[in-house]
């Protein structure tokens, strides 16, 4: 039977190997992978909301302003896009890049029954909320604008 000394030292040495094993294979990750300074897709994720009086698509657009989303309505499909860039200085260089950058497009089909004339967008603090109303009227419209 082993002292208590004796299983302490083991165990102090098995953690030792497990780090250095861990940072060993980190290490071994960091030489394979590559590491890519191209765009990564980014699709942001979309919450789609019904009630008695709103159809509503809220999506998390961190990084983006207002001016970089348009929403156009073709027919019945309502279409999402823009790009979120992520850009380095001259002189910088990514060790690695996790975030997700690039060009979206998400596209949703309008609801039977909503009021394609009183679209509203919203856009505060990341987070775009677009409002289609329940209604009756269907006329064309193109472009809405993003407040």
């Amino acid at each position: 039977m082993k002292k208590t000394s004796d299983l302490y030292e083991l165990g102090e040495e098995i953690e030792k190997q497990v780090h250095k094993f861990g940072q060993e294979f980190h290490d071994f990750v960091e030489r394979v992978v590559p590491n890519s300074t191209k765009a990564k897709d980014f699709r942001p994720e979309a919450d789609l909301i019904t009630s008695d009086k709103n159809f509503s698509i809220i999506m998390d657009l961190p990084g983006l302003t207002k001016k970089e989303i348009a929403i156009t309505r073709k027919q019945d499909v309502l279409i999402v896009q823009g790009e979120k860039e992520i850009g380095l200085a001259d002189n910088e260089h990514y060790k690695r890049s996790e975030r997700k950058s690039g060009a979206f497009i998400r596209s949703f089909a309008i609801p039977e029954g909503a009021d394609v004339t009183n679209i509203t967008a919203k856009f505060r603090y990341g987070v775009l909320t677009i409002q289609l109303p329940i209604g009756s009227a269907d006329e064309e419209a193109t472009h809405i604008p993003v407040q």
